[in-house]
């Protein structure tokens, strides 16, 4: 159990470590990424596309390293519920958006569906993760 409790938390972290790096690396383009939805007017969007990128590769890195690990799954799982709501506004308003999660798709627009589907699989993990850690401190007192 404790390899499968591993090797998960390496996948969920690795996930947004990578996602982090990809948009760290070019951020005017997850810039253009985040004014497409729509959401937030400049400078604040500009905050995010700045801040966004290095919060998913800390968290995913206290995921992975166990260091902080509460605090990182706290804020990966809160940062999905946060792109879901973010979605699905953009879908509810009819809004084409290009959702730079894992860097240029090459798409002109986002398949929403797919989108939130990927995000609740995440959610899912994350607090399936949170639940393992809980069952595992509560063992040890």
């Amino acid at each position: 159990m404790k390899l499968l409790s591993g090797l998960l938390h390496l996948l969920y972290g690795g996930v947004f470590v990578y996602a982090g790096v990809v948009k760290a690396w070019n951020p005017m383009v997850f810039l253009d990424d985040v004014r497409s939805f729509a959401l937030l007017p400049d400078p604040y969007a500009g905050i995010l596309a700045m801040f966004l990128p290095w919060l998913e590769i800390l968290g995913g890195l206290a995921v992975i390293t166990g260091f902080l690990r509460k605090g990182g799954l706290l804020v990966l799982n809160g940062s999905l519920l946060a792109f879901l709501i973010a979605i699905s506004f953009a879908w509810f308003r009819g809004t084409d958006i290009r959702c730079g999660c894992f860097g240029d798709s090459g798409a002109a627009t986002s398949n929403y569906t797919e989108l939130i589907a990927r995000d609740l699989t995440l959610l899912a993990l994350g607090l399936l993760l949170k639940f393992i850690q809980r069952r595992t401190a509560n063992r040890e007192h």
